[in-house]
């Protein structure tokens, strides 16, 4: 099918879906939460650290954006079979408007990051991780995703990396106060966080062992089967449980994450963790892998703006 079978507002919807906006969001997040913890306690905010928390969670979307662009280009033959419902696949998109549109994308990640760049004086560290971040996702997407466990692993050290820019950020911002000394608490829950990421790519591999197997894509759920693929996902999954319970235990003074954390989102993500165990059908796994999404980011936030509180009020 060619894109002018559908209709204006079926491709435009096309548009906004092939980007997966919330991918984007919590790869935004991660970033924004390493430079919101990093803030030194007793600051008082500026309309300067506003509108850096702002841009580094757009330079975060964008980068994600066209790794997800880049992503259904690479893609495609396997969502033919796997998800014939994506833009591509529909034919909603052609593959050289998706090409183009990608490297849109490429341009606004960093042109902003250039932009907090100059804005904060920061030797060039938010261009040159928006670089490496967007160029090794987009290798991932063309060449380590067919490696299967080695790609899982490329995205788990691309979400630390996020998290080490927001460190480095705060210290290259603050580093002349009195005492500042560098934040390891947004690392720590960075590896976590990482861990986490790994397991839920394992789990991604459920759904499309067909197309996967296929296309050549040597992911944990073609070589080994679904019961080991669901052990190791596991596995990964408690790391990120516990890096959790660290970064709330570390975190007591924000209230909010602290009880969602402990009430809502590690109580479901242990959950998960377990279910995955004895239901690795197609359609759990998809779903585990979106929940897990939705409480990255959730948990990132509420962290975020517990802290931002936190500083405005000076408990």
């Amino acid at each position: 099918m060619t894109a002018n079978q559908f209709s204006r507002k079926e491709i435009v919807i096309a548009y906004i879906k092939i980007l997966r906006l919330v991918n984007g969001l919590v790869a935004g997040a991660a970033a924004a939460f390493g430079v919101v913890l990093s803030f030194p306690d007793g600051i008082t905010l500026t309309a300067a650290d506003y509108i850096t928390v702002v841009l580094v969670i757009v330079a975060g979307m964008f980068v994600s954006c066209q790794a997800m662009i880049f992503n259904d280009i690479a893609d495609r033959e396997e969502d033919a079979i796997n998800a014939p419902h994506r833009p591509i696949p529909t034919g909603k998109i052609s593959v050289k408007a998706a090409k183009i549109y990608g490297f849109i994308f490429v341009g606004l990640a960093l042109g902003t990051a250039l932009a907090i760049d100059f804005f904060r004086g920061l030797y060039g560290l938010s261009f040159a991780t928006a670089l490496i971040f967007g160029g090794s996702l987009v290798l991932y997407d063309f060449k380590l995703k067919k490696l299967g466990f080695w790609g899982n692993l490329t995205i788990g050290i691309n979400v630390l990396a996020l998290f080490l820019y927001g460190s480095l950020h705060s210290f290259l911002v603050f580093k002349e106060i009195p005492g500042f000394k560098f934040a390891w608490i947004p690392i720590v829950v960075g590896v976590a966080a990482g861990s986490g990421n790994v397991g839920r790519e394992i789990i991604k591999g459920l759904p499309d062992i067909e197309g996967d197997r296929e296309a050549g894509v040597r992911t944990i759920a073609v070589k080994y089967g679904p019961k080991i693929t669901a052990i190791i996902a596991s596995l990964f999954l408690w790391v990120l449980i516990s890096g959790g319970f660290t970064a709330i235990f570390l975190g007591l003074n924000y209230l909010a994450s602290g009880i969602a954390g402990y009430v809502l989102v590690l109580p479901i993500a242990t959950f998960l963790a377990i279910a995955i165990l004895f239901n690795q059908k197609p359609k759990w796994a998809y779903t585990t892998k979106e929940i897990l999404l939705i409480l990255y980011l959730v948990f990132l936030l509420l962290f975020i703006i517990d802290k931002i509180i936190f500083l405005i009020i000076g408990v």
